[in-house]
């Protein structure tokens, strides 16, 4: 008997300890500077085109603790992008997919989307994980026309906003 309440009160302690204890990202605010696959940042990726046209120059994604609606706000050269994506346990980190300019439709399209961020043979604890995000793209040249912010997470791909600047 008294090896079953002990057993029990072991349980109960461990079960705070289980699900993703390594690799996952800081609390909110940490930069990470990712594109999926990648561990850099864009800087330079394109050059200044001399003629006023939209250039993308730098591209960031940092953790948010809160899980905002999808946001637009622009400062100077800088767009920024905030949201929430959905990552289907709780090693799922948000990362920058994609953020281009593309100069035929003068629109900046911005992905961010979900991937594991564990070793292997680590457990992840089973849970739909809300992800907040902040996406900065510094541009040289003027800002594009319009910039479209899709997510693609647990709940699949969706355009969460398109504003005209």
């Amino acid at each position: 008997m008294k090896r079953r309440t002990a057993l029990a009160g072991l349980a109960t302690l461990a079960l705070p300890f289980t699900g993703c204890i390594g690799g996952s990202e800081g609390p909110g605010g940490e930069e990470t500077n990712t594109t999926a696959g990648e561990e850099e940042t864009m800087n330079g990726t394109d050059e200044h085109t001399g003629d006023g046209t939209p250039a993308v120059h730098d591209t960031s994604l940092s953790a948010l603790d809160s899980c905002p609606e999808a946001a637009l706000n622009v400062d100077d050269d800088t767009v920024v992008c905030r949201g929430c994506v959905r990552g289907k346990n709780a090693c799922t980190i948000a990362v920058l997919d994609e953020a281009t300019y593309d100069a035929d439709a003068d629109e900046l399209r911005v992905v961010v989307a979900t991937e594991e961020d564990r070793e292997e043979g680590t457990m992840c604890a089973q849970v739909i994980q809300e992800l907040g995000y902040e996406v900065s793209v510094t541009f040289d040249g003027t800002l594009p026309g319009t910039v479209t912010l899709v997510e693609d997470d647990v709940d699949g791909q969706n355009e969460a906003l398109s504003e005209s600047l």
